[in-house]
């Protein structure tokens, strides 16, 4: 009898154990779905990062036909011999060329962000779900995260307040500009009119650069956000339930859609404060 009741207590209490570790592995397993969400933001705010980096010195697109009869004048008009050092320019003078140094100095910058943050969604990837060195993990990951989410904030800042620019598109415009007002053979009418194009098209440069900007921001502000809330997550992970961090998963989703809804001109204010707050 006795050892059937002990047998009873020990069954009980390996179920009671088991329903824990269940437990347990819920908490890890919702947690690492706001992990994701945030490593995802963070890949995405990368990818528009180095986007725009590359955007500032693209030129005007150019239709095949355009760029063929461009270099046709091009040869036609060259007299030195063709080489590898200009051949590029000789298909395309308005690219400017962006130099060799700089662009692997930019990889090489854009690549340790990303794996900065890549090793931090990793630490999630290996906790063994439902154990007390998974707890542990979940804990010492908080202050990787509050230099992640400082660093986010700096970059996102910085963009807001001194965004990049198509230089080379609008370098080219203000060479059509001065060509227009060297050209003394146009009469008053016809130039006003080029004046008026002109400005048309720099008005058009100017939305495409703030839609570039914008979106850029918006995924760097989205990321920012989202490194907030995790970093709640995590300092509260001991107290919080698999409902609360079910919540929080769901209100990442609805922050993310606040975040698309901001115009341009609250992206960029929203982008300057982020310092205030990255480690509040």
């Amino acid at each position: 009898m006795f050892c059937t009741f002990k047998r009873i207590i020990r069954n009980g209490a390996l179920v009671t154990v088991i329903g824990l570790l269940a437990a347990c592995s819920q908490k890890a397993e919702t947690l690492k779905l706001s992990v994701t969400q945030f490593g995802t933001a963070t890949e995405t705010a990368f990818d528009g990062y180095d986007a725009a980096f590359s955007a500032q010195f693209a030129p005007f697109p150019k239709s095949a036909d355009a760029q063929r009869d461009e270099f046709v004048r091009n040869m036609a008009a060259f007299t030195g011999p063709v080489t590898p050092s200009n051949i590029e320019t000789l298909l395309d003078p308005d690219a400017v060329k962006i130099s060799p140094t700089v662009r692997d100095q930019w990889t090489a910058t854009l690549r340790d962000l990303r794996n900065q943050y890549q090793q931090f969604v990793a630490i999630f990837d290996n906790i063994e779900a439902g154990s007390a060195l998974g707890t542990s993990a979940v804990t010492q990951s908080g202050p990787i995260l509050e230099k992640l989410r400082t660093q986010l904030a700096t970059i996102t800042s910085d963009f807001a307040r001194n965004p990049p620019t198509y230089l080379t598109r609008r370098s080219t415009l203000i060479a059509e500009l001065n060509t227009f007002r060297k050209n003394d053979s146009n009469d008053p009418e016809a130039r006003d009119l080029e004046y008026q194009i002109w400005w048309q098209r720099w008005q058009g440069l100017l939305a495409e650069e703030q839609a570039m900007q914008s979106k850029t921001l918006r995924a760097f502000l989205t990321a920012t956000k989202l490194g907030d809330k995790l970093q709640g997550q995590i300092d509260n992970y001991a107290r919080l339930d698999v409902a609360s961090l079910i919540g929080a998963v769901e209100q990442g989703i609805t922050l993310a859609d606040q975040i698309n809804k901001l115009s341009p001109q609250e992206l960029v204010s929203q982008g300057k404060g982020l310092l205030e707050t990255a480690t509040q």
